[in-house]
């Protein structure tokens, strides 16, 4: 699809400001989990987020460091600097855009690999942007879930190439080193072997034996969450 059109449908997305669901609040917690790793090691990262949508996320990571946002919607760029003049928003695409080379301690990404074409110019992009040893915080939904969802993918934007977790971490391998892969939200999958994995009985049987948590954590990690999230450093 041409970039004109990609920029055209999400001028339109965000033309008006929308409530976030509990998916994109647990989403943010987990990111802010693998933030807190990084804000230990440096007192005032320099940080990007790719793709920053209204810019909202951006606005609140900002106060915990020096922050940048690049998004292809040139309408949701002009409010977001705007209203929130402490970051500095950029419109562009992410992949031929000229951020100059290995100065973020932290690139954040939430929700975009699956929308870009070209997912290993991408990572190549995330990488080139960070100092030596900065870290990659990134999600995106998980294919083995979706593709065991009734319905499959609800987003319907103008690029779906979604990622299942072993495609994923070969994908970040080429750059990254992997600190720590998880998924959260579990249970949506209902389809082929999910009937088992997510059946109501083992759930409520976890559930009323205490090990809710601990089921949930297990399954995580072996990538059966609905959104995947991996915390990277650069190699």
């Amino acid at each position: 699809m041409k970039i004109e059109n990609q920029i055209e449908f999400y001028d339109n997305y965000w033309s008006e400001r929308k409530l976030l669901n509990n998916l994109k609040l647990r989403r943010a917690v987990k990111i802010l989990d693998y933030f807190i790793v990084v804000k230990r090691a440096i007192k005032t990262p320099r940080i990007i987020e790719l793709g920053c949508g209204d810019g909202r996320f951006t606005s609140f990571i900002g106060e915990f460091g020096n922050a940048d946002g690049i998004e292809l919607s040139k309408k949701a760029v002009e409010e977001a600097n705007q209203l929130y003049p402490h970051v500095n928003y950029f419109h562009g695409n992410v992949i031929d855009f000229p951020l100059q080379e290995s100065i973020y301690d932290v690139v954040i990404s939430q929700e975009v690999i699956e929308h870009i074409e070209e997912q290993q110019q991408y990572i190549d992009v995330c990488h080139k942007a960070l100092k030596p040893g900065g870290y990659l915080i990134l999600t995106t939904p998980n294919k083995r879930v979706l593709d065991h969802l009734e319905g499959g993918n609800w987003s319907n934007q103008p690029i779906e190439k979604v990622l299942d977790p072993r495609t994923l971490k070969a994908l970040i391998k080429t750059k990254f080193e992997i600190i720590d892969y998880d998924s959260i939200i579990p249970n949506f999958g209902r389809l082929g072997y999910f009937k088992i994995v997510n059946n109501s009985f083992i759930t409520g049987f976890f559930n009323k034996i205490g090990l809710r948590k601990t089921r949930e954590n297990v399954l995580g990690k072996l990538g059966y969450g609905l959104h995947q999230c991996i915390f990277a450093q650069k190699k």
